[in-house]
C-alpha cells in the first residue's frame, strides 16, 4: 500500500510517502504570501498516485486570506481539484473526508495533531520540541490524556506554540536590544534581519532554504551585511568580529525564549524527557541541556524527523484499517 501525506504550511508545504516499510519526504517551500493563486498547480505539480492520501495545514494563517475559515476552505477546494478522496486531520484527532467536515476551522492548524499521534504510540509520555523554521512546539503528551491547548490561541496561552523559528523570524522579534561597544544598543524594528542570517553567519545552517528580506543574496557576507542595518549602520562600520559576537548573543536570546516555555510545561505536567526535531533542533537540545532535563533527538529513531507531522498522519493512515 502507498500512503501519501501533506503538512501545508504558509511558507513550507511538507511531503511523505510511505510504502512497504520505505520513507520519502520532502519539502517544498511555496510562500503563500506571495502565489497564493498558484497553489493549485503547485499543488498537482507535486502530486503522485497513491492508495491513501491525508492533508493537513497550518497555512490558513497566511493573512493573504481575511480570516482562518477562508484559508482552509482555499486550501480545501485546491486539494479537491487536485486529489482523489483525500483525508483531513482535524484538531479533534480525526481524519474526515470533505463532507464530513462540518466546521472548516476543525482543520485549522492541527498538525501538531498527527506529531502527537506519532508520539504517544511510539514513546508513550514526554515533551515534544520541534524547532521548525518559524514557530516552535513544545508539546506535553501522554498516552490517553490530553495536555494540549485544543487550538493555536490556548497553546499560545500555555506556552505550548512558540512563536520563534530557525529561519524565518525577523530578529527585532527576539529582541529590541544588541551587544554593542560594552553596552546594549536599541535596534531598528525594521525586517531587515531575519534568524537565517544570524545561523547562516554562525555555520549552523546547511541551506538558505527561504526568501531573504531584502530579496538579495544567501551567503554570509550578505547576511552580515543585513544584521548590520539592524544598527543602522553596515558590515564596513560594524565588522565582521562584532556581528559575529551579535549573532552568538542572539542564538542565546532565542534559545532563552524557548527554554522559559519548557521549563514552564515541563513543571505544569511534570515532565522531564524531552524529544527533539525540526529543522532548529539544535535548540530544543540546548534548551533542554539548560535546564537539565533528559534529551533524545528524534534524528536517531526516525527517517524523517524534520517532516513529523506527514509522518505522524501516514501512521494514522496506516492504523485505520486495523
Amino acid at each position: 500500500m502507498k500512503i501519501l501525506t501533506f503538512d501545508i504550511g504558509g511558507a513550507n508545504t511538507k511531503k511523505l510517502v510511505l510504502m512497504e516499510g520505505k520513507i520519502r519526504s520532502h519539502i517544498h517551500y511555496f510562500p503563500f504570501w506571495r502565489k497564493k493563486d498558484e497553489f493549485a498547480r503547485f499543488l498537482g505539480g507535486i502530486m503522485e498516485e497513491a492508495d491513501k492520501i491525508a492533508v493537513t495545514m497550518t497555512a490558513e494563517l497566511s493573512d493573504v486570506f481575511n480570516s482562518r475559515r477562508e484559508g482552509v476552505e482555499y486550501i480545501l477546494e485546491a486539494c479537491e481539484n487536485v486529489m482523489e478522496h483525500p483525508l483531513y486531520l482535524s484538531i479533534r484527532r480525526r481524519l474526515l473526508y470533505r463532507d464530513e467536515v462540518k466546521d472548516p476551522l476543525e482543520l485549522a492548524a492541527a498538525n501538531w495533531v498527527a506529531s502527537l499521534y506519532y508520539m504517544e504510540k511510539k514513546f508513550g509520555m514526554g515533551i515534544l520540541v520541534d524547532v521548525g523554521s518559524t514557530t516552535t512546539d513544545i508539546l506535553p503528551f501522554s498516552k490517553g490524556k490530553i495536555l494540549t491547548g485544543k487550538n493555536d490561541l490556548e497553546r499560545l496561552e500555555r506556552g505550548e506554540l512558540v512563536y520563534t523559528g530557525f529561519l524565518r523570524t525577523p530578529v527585532p522579534a527576539i529582541t529590541d536590544k544588541l551587544p554593542y561597544r560594552g553596552g546594549l544598543l536599541p535596534i531598528s524594528s525594521e525586517y531587515f534581519a531575519i534568524t537565517a542570517d544570524v545561523y547562516n553567519i554562525l555555520g549552523m545552517i546547511a541551506e538558505y532554504s527561504c526568501d531573504t528580506p531584502d530579496e538579495k543574496g544567501k551567503g554570509k557576507i550578505d547576511s552580515m551585511r543585513r544584521i548590520a542595518r539592524l544598527l543602522c549602520s553596515d558590515l564596513e562600520d560594524i565588522g565582521e568580529d562584532v556581528l559575529k559576537k551579535i549573532c552568538r548573543y542572539l542564538h542565546e536570546k532565542q534559545v532563552e525564549i524557548i527554554s522559559t516555555s519548557l521549563m514552564n510545561v515541563s513543571r505544569r505536567h511534570e515532565l522531564n524527557r524531552v524529544y527533539g526535531c525540526g529543522v532548529g533542533s539544535v535548540l530544543a537540545e540546548e534548551a533542554s541541556n539548560r535546564l537539565r532535563l533528559e534529551y533524545v533527538d528524534l534524528s536517531e529513531t526516525i527517517c524523517a524527523p524534520e517532516n513529523l507531522p506527514c509522518y505522524g498522519l501516514a501512521m494514522m493512515l496506516e492504523d485505520l484499517d486495523k
